[in-house]
């Protein structure tokens, strides 16, 4: 069997390869790619019979990706999506209620496995276009339903994912690539999704304010605000500065909350 996999982290590709490569020898990856950019292309020009696709990608989500693709096309392959998202979360239970299959990461052997046993069966994937629309809006709907973030998946080296309350981080710090993640009852680590990624999870689900382009600051934890010098305290001592624009933002914020 052919497999197409897209993800955007390389540590978890290389876990996949490693997990087909001991327990399915006979699937082989013929195409990999990190965004929907490159996962365009790659899906169009590349025959496999089987596409594993993580939902977020680093320029997008996997729905952009598919959304650009022929309805009959689309129809004659199967798809596995891949997600961090917990059991709980409103984005494992859109994939459920539509009833298209996805393993969650870090992935294991066994789910895997059976995964791929559903596939060989060659099952019909009836009105996958409408699926995929019905996940999109349960997802949709899931956010509104559920506007606080109370846990985050942290993405670590060797494919390692931990989940962190939200209410115990302090601050994540930008460095190029990574993230470093500084919490209040664990000290820091760092992660391997740039700071876009938390940005775009932290900022409207878990009361995050961006106060710079380095850094993401939990506002449960500030305790003051030096407009004149444009620093942030925190609830551990530590002192952030901010940018013009994060100052400004921070005391439209201040206003908001105190009007």
């Amino acid at each position: 069997m052919r497999i197409i996999l897209i993800e955007d982290n390389p540590q978890v590709r290389e876990l996949i390869r490693s997990l087909l490569a001991q327990y399915a020898p006979d699937v082989s990856v013929v195409g990999e790619a990190e965004s929907v950019e490159a996962g365009l292309p790659l899906l169009q020009h590349t025959a496999a019979e089987l596409w594993l696709l993580d939902i977020e990608l680093r320029d997008g989500n996997v729905f952009e990706l598919l959304d650009q693709l022929e309805p009959s096309f689309l129809e004659e392959h199967k798809l596995i999506f891949l997600t961090a998202f917990s059991d709980f979360d409103y984005v494992v239970q859109a994939l459920r209620k539509s009833a298209v299959d996805y393993l969650l990461k870090p992935v294991d052997p066994t789910q895997l496995q059976l995964a791929l046993a559903k596939v060989r069966l060659d099952l019909p994937q009836m009105n996958l276009r409408q699926k995929l629309e019905e996940i999109k809006s349960l997802m949709h709907k899931g956010q509104e339903m559920s506007p606080q973030l109370f846990r985050v998946p942290m993405f670590l080296p060797k494919s390692a994912i931990r989940y962190v309350e939200t209410s115990d981080i302090l601050y994540l710090e930008g460095d190029e690539n990574i993230s470093i993640v500084y919490t209040l009852t664990n000290g820091k680590f760092s992660t391997v999704r740039n700071l876009g990624f938390y940005k775009d999870l932290l900022l409207e689900k878990a009361g995050f304010l961006q106060i710079s382009k380095k850094y993401l600051v939990n506002s449960r934890h500030i305790t003051r605000f030096e407009a004149s010098e444009g620093t942030v305290e925190l609830t551990d001592g530590t002192s952030l500065p901010s940018s013009r624009r994060g100052g400004q933002y921070l005391l439209e914020y201040f206003r908001s909350v105190f009007r």
